[in-house]
């Protein structure tokens, strides 16, 4: 399953412990590419991914699940 979520600011960051498990990936997205980078980096599992373009974290998702 992949996880596609906008925002990486206090709220954002606090729901990582909830969806950065080992199972399944996670794409984040924020304007801000220093956060997205720095969520790469801090991910235990590799399962995090972050993005700074929206057009490119909708193509990361599978499309028989976007909203």
């Amino acid at each position: 399953m992949i996880v596609g979520m906008i925002g990486l600011g206090t709220m954002g960051r606090n729901l990582l412990p909830k969806h950065g498990r080992p199972r399944g990936k996670r794409r984040r997205f924020d304007k801000d590419a220093s956060k997205g980078a720095l969520l790469e980096q801090e991910s235990k599992h590799g399962n995090l991914k972050g993005f700074s373009d929206v057009k490119r974290i909708v193509e990361a998702l599978t499309a028989q699940k976007r909203l």
